[in-house]
């Protein structure tokens, strides 16, 4: 009677210690509920944006829409037609580019943070490491060649310019998944304003 009792808790550990094994082994879908997940984490920078309590915060309108209507009066536009960006460094020069531009810039795209990137998975970056904008070589673009959310942020940036960009899916590729992007995805953007071409 002693054996059965004691085969019967060695049974039932071993079970257990199986069912515990597997949801430790369970792999973490990362980018379950990733529409929603990607909603809330732009609704929370855009609270403290809105508090900006450092000082260094912007908001930018999607270049697309009117800040004001026919009477001149501020219109408030929804959460995500705005890019958020924390100023990183300052720059010192005194013009913005235009649409037409050409710009230089170094720059790393993530996406949100999640369980297995912390700071976001990085998806596309014109350097390695840390940015040192005397050493990194500069990618160049069309103002009018990027996303919405880019384009909308440099026409805002002068030469020298480091801003955190956060670009609501709306701003970027919306539904459409792209390579390294699932669909509804907001992008992180470490960016550096190096040059404005004419």
């Amino acid at each position: 009677m002693k054996y059965i009792k004691l085969i019967s808790l060695l049974f039932i550990t071993t079970i257990g210690c199986l069912f515990a094994s597997c949801e430790e082994t369970a792999e973490v879908d990362e980018y379950a509920n990733w529409q929603e997940r990607n909603t809330e984490f732009i609704d929370s920078i855009a609270k403290v944006a809105k508090a900006n309590a450092d000082g260094k915060w912007l908001r930018v309108l999607s270049f697309k829409l009117n800040e004001k209507d026919m009477e001149g009066n501020i219109v408030e536009h929804d959460i995500d037609d705005y890019v958020y960006c924390h100023i990183e460094t300052q720059g010192t020069g005194t013009e913005y580019p235009l649409f037409t531009d050409t710009v230089s810039v170094n720059y790393r795209g993530r996406l949100i943070p999640t369980l297995s990137y912390p700071e976001g998975k990085v998806f596309d970056q014109s350097y390695k490491g840390a940015l040192n904008p005397a050493v990194n070589v500069p990618s160049r673009f069309n103002v009018n060649g990027v996303i919405i959310g880019w384009s909308s942020v440099l026409q805002q940036m002068v030469t020298g310019d480091t801003w955190r960009v956060y670009i609501p899916a709306n701003l970027a590729y919306k539904s459409a998944k792209q390579t390294n992007i699932p669909a509804y995805s907001a992008l992180i953007f470490d960016i550096n304003l190096v040059k404005i071409t004419h």
